[in-house]
Order: C-alpha cells, then structure tokens, then sequence
C-alpha cells in the first residue's frame, strides 16, 4: 500500500523536475531550489522534533491520543510563534527585493509543510496508508499544476513555492481536520517532557543530516553563482529523490513494526524484525542505485532540459551512491538509537559528517566545482554510515544478516552487463528496456537465491491461492 501511497507523488515530483527546468532558467530555478533548502532546515530544526515524537509516541497512545496531540499542538502553536518572528525580522532586512520577497513567501510555505507533515505522521502511526497517499498525491499533483501556471504568469521562483503553499493547505484542510477535533493547545510540562527528551536530540541529528544534503548548494550559489546552484540541485534531486522514495516506502511500512514488536513483544522481536527489515531495504536500494548510476546519461536527457545536463551525468551517479549510503544509515543503523531511545547519539553522528561535509566543499568546490561538491557528499555520508553502525551497536544492536547482503550482491552484479549495454545506446527506448530487462534478471536472481525467505513466501502463496480455487 505505501508503495502506491508514495508512488504517485513520487513520479509527481520526478515530473516537476522536468517541467521546472524547462520553464525556470538556471538562475531561477537554483533561487527556487535555496528557498526549499532553507524551508527544509528550517522544518528539520524547528518542527521535527514534533513529528518525529508523534511517530515515536502515538501507538503507546491509541486508546486515548487526546493528550498527547494537544500536547504536539502546543509545541507547534509555540514553534510558528518563534519562526514567524524570525522570518519576519529576517525579511525585513535582507537587503536584496529579490530575496526579500522570497523570504516572504518562504514562511507560510514551511508553516503548511509542518503541517501536512504532522497529518502525515498521524496516518502512518495509524497505519493507514490510504490516507497517507491521498494526502500526499493531492499536494504533489496540485502543487506541480499551479505552480506551473504562476510561473507562466510571470511569477518566476515564487511560482513553485506558491504553488507548495496552495498544495500543502489543500490536502491538509481536505484529510488532517478530523484527527485534531477536541484537540486544543494546552501548555502541560509532564506531557511536554518526555516529547521533548526524544525529539529534541533527534532535531539536531535531522538539522545536521539537512546540512550534509543541502549546505552545498549555498556554497555553490556563493563560489560559483545561483545558476550552478540551480545545475546541481536539478541533477541532485533527480537522482536522490528517486532513491529516497523507494527506501522511504520500504522504511514507512517496515518501522512502525518494528516499534510495535518492541513495545508488544520485547527486544528479540524487534531485532528479528528489523532484520527483515533490513534485508527488504538493501534488496530494493542496491539494484536502484547501481541502475541510476549506470543509466545516467539516458536519465539526464530524459528529464533534464539541455541548460542542465551537462554535468548531469557524473553528479546524478555520485549522488545515487552517497543516497544509498544515507538511507541505509538513516532507515536501518540510526534506528539503533531511536529505538533505544538516546537519539542524542544520532547527534555526534551526523555531527562529524556535517563538520567533514562543510570542511570538503569549503575545499572541494573552489578546486573542482559541482563534482567536488557531490565527491563532498559520498564522503560524508560514508563516514557518517560507519559511525552510526559503530555507535548504535552498544546502544540497541541492529541485525545484519550477511548472507542476504552476499546474495542481494551478486544479485545486482548479474544484472549489471544489461545495464551496460543500454548505456551505450542513445536511445530512451534502450534505455527503458535495458532497465526493466535488468529488473526482470534481477528478480528471477532473488527468487532463485530465495532472498529473505522470497521464494518460500511465493510458493506459499500460491499454494492458498490454489486451495482458494479449489
């Protein structure tokens, strides 16, 4: 069900790619995509925290969650109270009109994003990932067609975040009232505590991981201009996005599980669960990184216009592998913390990568421009890989089941000559083929090595479906 869920405005967001760089110039579309990293560092420092213990929390909660989301109600009420007068305070001095006007429009943007993202969280603590989809295909679609007309109006980068503003407000307005009825602000530090001793730690690992994602292209817009800015998000986003969205739906089922097996059954449940976990997140992360990589140069004409894509290439491969490493970071070794409960550790983590990230392109980007910048990233996600599985295992030791690493492997080795080929083609007809030719390969290579019981399970299922028909 989440893969349909987030399906959708995944392929939405690949398509707004597309159609953005294409109506944006580069100068435009680098000022759109500083303003969505600012809103996102902004949303990660101040409103994280909140999802994030709504998450952690609500199922401990389910017979009476009254308490607890007045409680996150208050946080939010507090947190739009400080960044209201921050934005405006920051607004009305930036000297440039330009950015000024951007600033303007940026604060209500991440306002309905903390939002829509809070009503997000509730669905998925409630596992129901029809509302979940519903919520997040109606922003995406709605944002990506007004967003477009604003900017066939003549409303350059304000077009886009408009059109995140409308989107955002729309689906929260439509799916997110219900679940807050009765629910008032109610200042209760008993109930505020433990909230903040989770979330607060975890804030400053997700600001910190912000920095390792997107400090680079305020760097890149300060050494090399906006338009280089825009040249590497573009290539950045399309590349990251899509790995991103499929590790997500694979974490947005799996975790809660895992904190259900905890809270029920006790600590060897959980680790056991976690296990599949991992095996499930590698067996569809690893395939996907290795076929971006491998089909970049087809992946740069198909969705970038010709303004980006020279350099598309190498950054949309070197970013699938610093994307892979983040995700198995964040959705399998950084759960050591969370569910132990120290997230404080996930700050020393994503500390050190943050200090080494800023330290690289301070370097890297004068002497080698966007590739130093994305070589900064692989870097700092590795680093930050091996220090979480290091620190987390003394915390709430998360399995690794090796063998399945071993077959996932060879598995994704096997289908690699396939991509090969369709490299070497100029045309996108090859290149989809050689792709779903490798997928097919590399799904009948699972089944065989029987990765994560798949083909037990299979014939399993099989064998109810023919006593069904009987």
């Amino acid at each position: 069900m989440y893969l349909v869920a987030t399906g959708v405005p995944g392929l939405v967001n690949f398509l707004a790619i597309a159609i953005y760089t294409r109506l944006l110039s580069a100068e435009e579309y680098g000022r759109y995509a500083l303003v969505i990293a600012g809103v996102g560092l902004f949303n990660a420092v101040f409103f994280q925290w909140l999802k994030l213990a709504l998450l952690r929390f609500l199922p401990a909660h389910r017979d009476d969650p009254t308490p607890l989301l007045s409680a996150i109600l208050t946080g939010f009420s507090g947190m739009i109270l400080l960044t209201g007068a921050l934005g405006l305070l920051a607004g009305s001095l930036w000297p440039d009109p330009t950015w000024r006007s951007l600033l303007l429009v940026a604060l209500p943007v991440l306002w309905a994003q903390a939002w829509f993202e809070l009503n997000l969280e509730v669905a998925r603590s409630q596992l129901q990932p029809g509302r979940y989809g519903l919520m997040s295909s109606v922003k995406a679609v709605s944002a990506l067609f007004l967003g477009a007309l604003a900017v066939l109006w003549g409303l350059g980068a304000k077009g886009p975040l408009l059109g995140l503003l409308v989107g955002f407000l729309v689906a929260s307005l439509l799916w997110g009232r219900s679940r807050w009825k009765g629910v008032a602000p109610k200042i209760s530090i008993s109930r505020l505590k433990p909230i903040l001793a989770y979330g607060v730690p975890l804030t400053a690992n997700f600001a910190l991981a912000f920095v390792v994602s997107s400090s680079d292209r305020f760097l890149i817009a300060w050494f090399l201009g906006e338009g280089a800015a825009g040249v590497y998000a573009a290539s950045y986003d399309l590349a990251q996005q899509s790995l991103t969205l499929l590790m997500t739906v694979v974490n947005l089922a799996a975790y809660p599980l895992a904190v259900r097996a905890l809270e029920v059954r006790g600590e060897l449940a959980a680790k056991q669960q976690l296990m599949e976990n991992g095996e499930l997140l590698l067996a569809v992360a690893l395939p996907c990184a290795v076929g971006l990589a491998t089909l970049a140069p087809g992946i740069a004409v198909v969705f970038l216009d010709t303004e980006f894509q020279q350099e598309a290439p190498h950054l949309i491969l070197l970013v699938a592998m610093a994307a892979l490493l983040s995700g198995i970071r964040a959705y399998h070794f950084d759960l050591a913390f969370q569910l132990g409960r120290r997230t404080l550790g996930q700050v020393w983590v994503m500390g050190g990568a943050a200090l080494l990230n800023v330290l690289l392109n301070l370097w890297w980007i004068p002497a080698f421009g966007l590739l130093g910048a994305a070589w900064a990233t692989v870097v700092a996600y590795a680093a930050a890989l091996l220090m979480s599985a290091y620190l987390g295992r003394r915390i709430f030791a998360v399995p690794v089941n090796w063998r399945s690493v071993g077959k996932v492997t060879f598995a994704t080795a096997v289908m690699l000559p396939i991509l090969l080929v369709g490299r070497t083609s100029e045309n996108w007809f090859a290149w989809v083929g050689a792709g779903m030719g490798a997928a097919v390969v590399y799904g009948v290579w699972l089944l065989l090595l029987d990765v994560g019981g798949l083909r037990s399970k299979m014939l399993g299922l099989l064998r109810r479906l023919r006593h069904a028909v009987r």
